[in-house]
């Protein structure tokens, strides 16, 4: 009877270990960022402050994991404010149509021990398509998680900006928007 109990909490223990936990984002060690080349002179950069990113994690079986984001269109910041009000307008990402740029994962793989990619549903200026975004698992330690992901998106795909024209530069935007999102999440204690 007593190898039996020990054996019982042994597979318990194993379950519980196993389990899938919710993971949130902290945002004050958090980013989503992105930047892109401006006539092919320099880099804009900025950055969604008011989101919220979820993750579902699991972490002896990552494949049965999910990621699930949303981010506000309004808190675009490139930290000059008349450049982001007209980004907010019809002529980019149209924030009062389309308020939300949201991410959910169908499935994720595991490339190597830190190495992941995470396939989903991406949606942006009401556009959805199928999208890729790697990741690299940082740093665990304790209850903290730190994850960084860094990839590319063609914003014609969506339809941003796609009519905006420049009055002296025809190829003022690049298409290609590198998107660099780096964050830490605290694992709930059980």
């Amino acid at each position: 009877m007593k190898k039996l109990t020990t054996t019982l909490l042994v597979l318990v223990s194993i379950y519980m270990g196993a389990q899938t936990k919710r993971l949130t984002v902290e945002p004050n060690h958090s980013t989503i960022g992105f930047n892109i080349s401006i006539a092919g002179f320099t880099q804009v950069t900025g950055k969604f402050s008011d989101y919220e990113l979820l993750l579902d994690w699991n972490e002896s079986n990552m494949d049965s994991s999910k990621i699930s984001t949303v981010i506000k269109v309004m808190s675009i910041n490139t930290g000059i404010p008349d450049r982001d009000a007209h980004l907010r307008t019809a002529d980019f990402f149209d924030a009062e149509k389309y308020p939300h740029i949201t991410f959910v994962s169908d499935s994720i793989l595991q490339i190597d021990y830190s190495n992941f990619k995470a396939y989903g549903q991406f949606t942006m200026h009401g556009v959805t398509k199928d999208f890729v975004f790697p990741f690299q698992i940082v740093k665990i330690e304790n209850n903290t998680v730190g994850i960084r992901s860094r990839t590319t998106l063609n914003r014609q795909d969506y339809g941003v900006g796609s009519e905006f024209k420049h009055s002296a530069m025809p190829d003022f935007l690049s298409d290609i928007i590198e998107v660099e999102i780096d964050f830490w999440t605290k694992k709930r204690k059980e």
